[in-house]
């Protein structure tokens, strides 16, 4: 790198820098008043994905000219169908031979591709259907809970880290509040709680983080890296892990008839073999860096966590051409800020740009930024005790 640049970088870190402690003097009211404006701001963009299925507008006055969509989403569907299918009878959740599909399920999915997920997954899903229909809000409504509380736990933990990163995360909430309010990625929003808890314990000292962690395997497989750590954590808690692991995926080969069609499932779904080997060198190049960067960046467990969820998001977006997979993962809260920054500036890009910046290519551009904030970014300095 020449002088000059060398010169243009530091301005740069010097300013950024500047901006955060500037940032992080604010009083503690105004922090607390951004983060309570962001959030009707998402309330206010996110209402009308509400469905008419569950909620219609049109009876109130107010409300009425609302445009709403007519039934669920995708996902809400094909995980209401799986959900009646376990709770039916646990054993027939991969046969999915007892229980038949409305015809709006049939229409929208067929059984095989309605929610095939590990039994981690399957079994919250399960319970989530069955506590919503006896307090009245019905699984729809528990997913929204659910997306509100991994919203909460973000907020609670951002003001505890940096306070900022929630409005310039969530203040451009079109996107995210379609995923999360219509289409509910209801697999992923379970997933989510689970690691951000995990991440509020790993902030306490908690041994505690590493279980959750592993259940957040067994349930999506995206924190996969985190087996890496292993042989750092104590032997009994390496051994919880593990037996964690083995029960989420290798005991319902005995015990649940058709299990592995869920892997060869998503395997015949997920593109080209170019595209495939493509994606896979994408993925290995970054986790290849990452494994550089976490030592000279000093992580903790908060960070190892959250980074834990990008290589193979990274993979499977590259591989199905969809930016999603990576941008949910990017909402894990973050305390460094950039994880949740590049998705941001991401979904700005997009929402800026829409016709240059298209959804597609916000894929490409967060793995940039990562990559190019992995390689620029500094330890933390050090505080004197």
């Amino acid at each position: 790198m020449t002088r000059r640049h060398d010169g243009w970088w530091r301005w740069c870190r010097h300013s950024v820098a500047s901006l955060d402690a500037w940032l992080m003097t604010a009083p503690r009211w105004s922090q607390y008043l951004a983060l309570a404006t962001t959030g009707i701001v998402m309330v206010c963009v996110s209402y009308a994905e509400v469905p008419r299925q569950y909620i219609d507008y049109s009876r109130s006055s107010l409300w009425r000219r609302v445009q709403q969509p007519a039934t669920y989403g995708s996902d809400t569907i094909a995980d209401m169908y799986e959900a009646r299918v376990v709770l039916n009878d646990p054993r027939d959740m991969y046969t999915k031979a007892k229980v038949a599909q409305t015809p709006l399920e049939a229409r929208t999915w067929s059984k095989e591709a309605s929610a095939p997920y590990p039994p981690a997954v399957l079994l919250a899903q399960a319970a989530l259907f069955a506590l919503g229909d006896v307090i009245g809000i019905g699984f729809y409504g528990m997913n929204l809970g659910l997306a509100s509380l991994f919203l909460s736990l973000s907020a609670w933990y951002f003001l505890q880290t940096r306070w900022y990163l929630f409005p310039v995360l969530y203040l451009n909430f079109s996107y995210i509040g379609h995923r999360f309010v219509y289409v509910q990625d209801g697999s992923y929003l379970v997933m989510l709680v689970v690691i951000t808890i995990a991440l509020l314990l790993a902030r306490r000292q908690s041994h505690a983080s590493h279980a959750l962690v592993a259940l957040a395997i067994t349930m999506k497989v995206l924190p996969i890296y985190y087996i890496k750590y292993l042989p750092r954590l104590p032997r009994r808690i390496g051994g919880l892990f593990a037996a964690i692991l083995l029960a989420g995926f290798v005991l319902p080969y005995v015990l649940l008839e058709n299990y592995l069609y869920i892997y060869r499932f998503h395997s015949e779904v997920k593109g080209s073999w170019s595209t495939g080997a493509a994606a896979v060198a994408v993925a290995a190049a970054f986790t290849m860096l990452l494994w550089h960067a976490e030592a000279r960046l000093h992580f903790d467990w908060e960070d190892r966590i959250g980074w834990s969820l990008v290589p193979l998001a990274i993979l499977l977006g590259f591989q199905m051409n969809v930016a999603r997979h990576l941008l949910i993962a990017l909402l894990v809260p973050d305390k460094r800020g950039i994880r949740n920054i590049a998705a941001a500036v991401g979904l700005a890009l997009h929402a800026l740009f829409p016709s240059i910046a298209l959804l597609g290519s916000v894929l490409p551009i967060t793995t940039g930024l990562l990559v190019l904030a992995l390689i620029l970014s500094r330890p933390p300095v050090p505080t004197s005790s």
